[in-house]
C-alpha cells in the first residue's frame, strides 16, 4: 500500500495548470524515501512513516462549499477545505519560493497536487489560515506562500482540525521576514493525521508556537533561518492521549550575526501515547557574537505513555554569547502534590493544577489556550479546582 492511489493523483493532476512539472513531482515523490539517515532509506526514529502508507488515499475535485466556519475577531480568513480554497490570493505555480521539493517525500507530494496560496503583508495585518477535510480518506494538500514586507506587523495563525477518520492533510509553508518587520506564527494541529513542513528566513522579529494532539501520527517539522541581528523566540507543545504518536521537530539555523533564539520545548503524554519533541540549534561560523537557548521538560501520566524531549546544539565559532540547553522528563512532582494536599486540594486536583501551570504560558494565543483549555477536560487530565 501507499499513502496515496497514484492512478487517482494523476487524474487529478490532468484538470490542473502544469501538467508535465506537476507529472514530474509525482514521479520524484514515489522514488524519494520518507526519511535518510546515514545515507540508507530507513523508517527507524520517531516518526512512523508506515501509518502514513497504510491509508492508501484519493484525491479528486471536491464540492466548492465551505462546510463548516471557523473566525478569529480581527482576522481575515482563508479557508483550504479538501482541495478547494476560498478568501486568498492563488497561483497555479507547483512551486515553493524557500522549499524545495527534494527536500522530503510528502513535499514533493504536496507541490504536485496543490495550487499555490500567496499572503503579503504589506503593513499590519491578521490572517487565519484554516484548513480542515470533509471528505473520507482524502488527501488534502496546501502551499502556503507568506511574505511580510520591511517594517509590517503581522499575527498569522494556521489551524489544522480534521475530524474525518483516515484522512491526510499535508502544508508546505515558506514565510519571509524583512528586516524590521515583526511576525508572529502560530501552527495548531488537532488532525487525525497530519504533515507540516515549514521554512522560515527572518531577517527581523519571528514569535513562533507550534502545538499538536489528537493525532493518530503527526509530523511537524520547522526550521527557522536567521539573518544579521535578527530574533526568534520560539515555543512547541504537544499533548498527547489515548494512542497519539506525535513527533514535532524544530531547527534553528543562525546564519547572520548577532542573531539570536531562544525557545522552550514542553510535552504531556498520557494513556498510551508517545509524543517527541526535538529542537536543533546550530550557530554557523558566519554567525560572531550569535546567542541561542533551548529548554525542553516533559511530564509522563500513566505507566504507558511515553515522551521525549531533545534539544541540541552544534557550534561552529568561538565567538558566541551564549548556548546553552537542558531536559528534562519525569512524573508530576510528588513533593509538589504533597505541598498542595497540605493546603487543601485533593491528589487529581492538584495535579491538574500543576499540568495547567505547565502546559500554558501567559503569552500563548488565546485561540490556542481555548483548545489546550478544552483537550486537557475532554481527556480528563484535569479537573475543576
Amino acid at each position: 500500500m501507499s499513502i496515496i492511489d497514484f492512478s487517482s493523483a494523476e487524474k487529478y493532476i490532468s484538470n490542473l495548470e502544469n501538467k508535465g512539472e506537476r507529472q514530474k513531482l509525482l514521479s520524484l515523490a514515489e522514488s524519494l524515501p520518507y526519511q535518510v539517515i546515514n545515507d540508507s532509506p530507513t523508517v527507524k526514529h520517531y516518526t512512523e512513516w508506515s501509518e502514513y502508507d497504510k491509508l492508501n488515499l484519493t484525491i479528486f475535485p471536491s464540492k466548492e462549499e465551505i462546510k463548516k466556519k471557523y473566525e478569529l475577531e480581527g482576522y481575515r480568513t482563508i479557508y483550504i477545505q479538501d482541495d478547494f480554497i476560498s478568501g486568498g490570493l492563488v497561483s497555479e505555480e507547483p512551486t515553493n519560493s524557500l522549499i524545495k521539493p527534494e527536500e522530503h517525500k510528502l513535499v514533493a507530494l504536496t507541490l504536485a497536487l496543490s495550487r499555490k496560496i500567496k499572503i503579503d503583508i504589506e503593513k499590519s495585518d491578521k490572517v487565519l489560515i484554516y484548513h480542515r477535510v470533509a471528505e473520507r480518506n482524502y488527501f488534502s494538500p496546501a502551499n502556503i506562500e507568506i511574505n511580510v514586507k520591511d517594517g509590517a506587523i503581522t499575527d498569522i495563525v494556521y489551524l489544522a482540525e480534521n475530524e474525518i477518520p483516515n484522512s491526510l492533510q499535508t502544508a508546505i509553508t515558506s514565510l519571509r521576514v524583512s528586516r524590521d518587520s515583526q511576525a508572529n506564527f502560530t501552527l495548531i494541529s488537532t488532525s487525525s493525521y497530519i504533515y507540516n513542513y515549514v521554512k522560515v528566513y527572518c531577517e527581523g522579529e519571528l514569535n513562533s508556537t507550534i502545538f499538536a494532539t489528537k493525532s493518530k501520527m503527526a509530523h511537524i517539522e520547522y526550521t527557522t533561518i536567521l539573518d544579521k541581528e535578527s530574533k526568534s523566540v520560539f515555543s512547541a507543545k504537544s499533548i498527547g492521549t489515548n494512542d497519539d504518536k506525535i513527533d514535532i521537530r524544530i531547527i534553528v539555523q543562525h546564519q547572520g550575526q548577532k542573531s539570536v533564539s531562544d525557545g522552550n520545548l514542553k510535552g504531556i503524554a498520557t494513556d498510551n501515547a508517545f509524543v517527541v519533541i526535538r529542537g536543533d540549534a546550530s550557530i554557523n561560523e558566519t554567525a560572531l557574537d550569535s546567542s541561542t537557548s533551548i529548554i525542553g521538560r516533559a511530564f509522563i501520566l500513566g505507566k504507558d505513555a511515553k515522551a521525549i524531549v531533545a534539544p541540541m546544539l552544534e557550534v561552529k565559532t568561538g565567538r558566541v554569547m551564549m548556548a546553552k540547553h537542558s531536559a528534562s522528563v519525569s512524573r508530576v512532582p510528588e513533593d509538589l502534590i504533597f505541598y498542595l494536599e497540605n493546603r487543601g486540594l485533593s491528589r487529581k486536583e492538584a495535579e491538574s493544577f500543576l499540568i495547567r501551570g505547565f502546559i500554558e504560558d501567559e503569552k500563548d494565543p488565546e485561540i490556542l489556550k481555548k483548545i489546550i483549555e478544552e483537550v486537557l477536560t475532554s481527556s480528563k487530565i484535569i479537573v475543576s479546582v
